[in-house]
């Protein structure tokens, strides 16, 4: 049922895709105009619909529209079960607010923005919504020290896809304050988790297959992104901010034009 909502549709995940601003050529007034203003300039296009990334991406929810299925085929790969095992093990913690829900098994669908939908991992109902990225080393690394600058243009620089998958989220769930948090296990807390497969239901009980963590009791806990316990870098590292009012419509005025333009590819 959640998959068929994402069918035909832009989702927050891959809506960076539709962010960038494509390019075609001035025509002849607009460059003679150009260049009155801008004398020294070379230019002579300029920034107008999507980029390759975003017409693909468009091509392919046409595809979607025209098969009645996703375009993609779902691969169990170790990073994404791994991510989605974190988020349940992050959402256990006392660090993470009790007002929160998780509902990364929830897929919303805009009532009023067609072929728009997304799926946030963590909802404060009316409040904020909570995006929980738990990377392999480098990108976890990457990330918090990032988001630990507390800086909003930066994060949507050097973090675009995440950055604008919580604009997206935030428009579906109609707030304005989203939270970004990058969570890897120390060694003790992983050693802890590792156990529990054995003790516990962790896996059933938040709708997790066991079949796809086997990697988790077999493989050498030295291929498993972890922190040593004495690590500089926090297990946990959060940035909360107000979405500019100003991304929140750039980003629904390119699903539209994205709608617009999903019967003309």
């Amino acid at each position: 049922m959640e998959e068929k909502k994402r069918i035909g549709n832009f989702t927050s995940s891959k809506i960076y895709k539709l962010i960038p601003m494509g390019s075609v050529p001035m025509s002849e007034k607009e460059l003679v105009d150009f260049k009155i203003q801008n004398p020294k300039s070379r230019k002579k296009n300029k920034s107008s619909g999507f980029t390759d990334l975003g017409k693909t991406y468009i091509r392919n929810k046409r595809n979607e529209i025209l098969m009645g299925r996703t375009s993609e085929v779902e691969i169990n790969t170790k990073p994404l079960k791994w991510g989605s095992l974190m988020e349940v093990v992050l959402f256990q913690k006392e660090e993470i607010d009790k007002g929160y829900r998780m509902a990364h098994k929830l897929t919303i669908v805009h009532d009023k923005i067609p072929h728009f939908s997304g799926t946030p991992d963590l909802i404060e109902l009316g409040v904020k919504i909570g995006e929980i990225k738990c990377f392999y080393p480098n990108n976890f690394c990457n990330l918090s020290v990032c988001i630990l600058k507390k800086d909003i243009e930066l994060f949507k620089k050097h973090f675009p896809k995440e950055y604008w998958q919580c604009v997206s989220n935030s428009i579906l769930c109609e707030v304005d304050i989203v939270e970004i948090i990058a969570f890897m296990p120390y060694y003790d807390e992983l050693i802890d988790v590792i156990e529990q497969f054995e003790n516990s239901n962790i896996l059933e009980g938040n709708n997790l297959n066991p079949a796809d963590y086997w990697f988790m009791q077999n493989d050498d806990i030295k291929t498993l992104p972890y922190l040593p316990n004495d690590s500089k870098m926090s297990n946990i590292n959060r940035f909360e901010f107000t979405v500019p009012e100003e991304d929140k419509s750039f980003l629904i005025s390119r699903i539209k034009e994205a709608t617009i333009k999903l019967t003309l590819i």
